[in-house]
């Protein structure tokens, strides 16, 4: 029974970082997950939904239909903000909003859904101290004792070579 129980908590816990480590490499400089289609934030700015709730933006939308639509983009300090979109230049890949342009990778658009509750345990999980107690510390503690395991097989082989000298030198003495 204990064996099964460390068996399915060992699975859940490699499940867990596989998901905190994914969930870390989709993450951009602005702090949004960038998936192939969609656009993901966990932020308490958006108005329209709590601070816990992880905010989908689709990403293969036409972003010239949102001219003239309220649109959540980056400004020039990377604050999340969210404005009246005047023009987007898809040659140039540029968006104007107001009468400052920004870059294209900037803009999210418009929210579509929302899941409760999984923007605040995907901000634990992508935390650094997440990351830190459950991935790094384990790591190095099994490499400390991989280290100890490797040093008293040394001291033991070093025994077992006294050992048999000490048994070489008595034959050589009875002789």
């Amino acid at each position: 029974m204990k064996k099964k129980l460390l068996i399915v908590s060992l699975i859940i816990y490699i499940i867990i970082i596989i998901i905190a480590t994914k969930a870390l490499l989709d993450r951009n400089e602005y702090g949004v997950f960038a998936t192939k289609n969609n656009y993901y934030i966990c932020n308490e700015k958006i108005k329209e939904y709590d601070g816990s709730s992880l905010v989908n933006f689709d990403r293969n939308i036409d972003y010239e239909k949102l001219v003239n639509e309220e649109v959540y983009y980056f400004d020039l300090n990377n604050e999340l903000q969210n404005g009246k979109l005047v023009m987007f230049d898809k040659e140039k890949e540029i968006f104007t909003i107001g009468e400052l342009n920004y870059e294209k990778d900037k803009l999210l658009g418009i929210p579509n859904k929302a899941y409760q509750i999984v923007g605040s345990i995907l901000n634990v999980v992508t935390s650094r101290a997440f990351y830190l107690l459950f991935v790094i510390v384990p790591v190095v503690g099994l490499f400390i004792y991989e280290i100890y395991l490797f040093v008293k097989y040394l001291s033991h082989e070093k025994e077992n070579v006294k050992e048999e000298n000490n048994d070489k030198k008595a034959k050589k003495k009875d002789k």
